[in-house]
């Protein structure tokens, strides 16, 4: 009897140690599951976000030239008098790189920019709307236009603080022609240069307007692209809506409006 009940005692035991094992076994899989797809989504978030920028900033990188080169002009010894003059004398003056004198630049610092953007808005969307569900109570409800705004800001502020000093480095390039004092041969020189001969502080030069002004810029941004979205798929105006996704077209339509919003309302800035 009794090395039956030792037999019995010692067949629970194993019985126990097996269900404690299968049950740790799917509990470690239950937390890498959710892990992995998180670490995916974030991946997905950061390259389809780099990806826009830039293809995008390549894309207007000749009229990006011309609007700084506009912006910094001597009042009194006038180059460039509008759009189309001032994209033919870049192109007689300085060829078709002169076009994209400071793109490369322009895309390190944008793709980034973009992809911090992108998962910061996305993140900061996720928060705020949660904490809006807590206040309100309503489980069902959405992020308003005004959420999306603070949303939208959020992440501006936080991608605009990560990529500052290959901005700061951006516009010194774009501005450098044949005749300027300080010849800078490309990122890498232009920071190392600015920051022995500057400080480190001087890569944050002028960061404070960069914030001010991107603030309303990226946040208006995704209000207006968001909102809008919305309001077609609910509304299905001119039959641009077919299912609950907007094509292609439509969803670029609906970027340009955003974007020239943004751009229209913080250009002083």
């Amino acid at each position: 009897m009794a090395s039956e009940d030792v037999k019995r005692t010692s067949e629970t035991a194993v019985s126990t140690i097996v269900n404690l094992a299968e049950e740790a076994k799917l509990a470690s899989e239950g937390v890498k599951a959710p892990t992995s797809h998180a670490l995916l989504s974030i991946a997905k978030s950061l390259v389809a976000g780099g990806v826009a920028g830039g293809v995008s900033r390549t894309a207007v990188a000749p009229l990006e030239r011309l609007k700084i080169l506009l912006q910094v002009q001597n009042p009194h010894s006038i180059k460039y008098s509008g759009t189309i003059q001032g994209l033919k004398y870049i192109w007689r003056t300085e060829g078709l790189r002169g076009l994209f004198k400071g793109n490369g630049t322009n895309c390190a610092r944008i793709v980034p920019n973009s992809a911090v953007k992108f998962f910061s808005y996305e993140e900061a969307s996720k928060g705020i709307l949660w904490f809006y569900r807590q206040q309100t109570g309503n489980e069902d409800a959405q992020l308003t236009p005004l959420l999306r705004l603070g949303a939208g800001a959020c992440a501006g502020i936080i991608a605009m603080s990560a990529t500052y000093p290959m901005d700061m480095v951006r516009g010194r390039l774009t501005v450098q022609t044949e005749m300027s004092p300080r010849q800078y041969r490309g990122i890498a020189h232009a920071l190392s240069t600015v920051f022995r001969e500057e400080g480190p502080r001087a890569l944050y030069r002028g960061w404070l307007p960069s914030v001010i002004g991107v603030v309303p810029y990226v946040g208006l941004n995704f209000a207006v692209y968001e909102s809008l979205k919305d309001w077609l798929i609910k509304t299905r105006p001119f039959g641009l809506v077919e299912d609950s996704e907007l094509s292609v077209t439509t969803r670029l339509a609906c970027g340009a409006a955003a974007g020239t919003v943004g751009q229209t309302v913080c250009l002083p800035s």
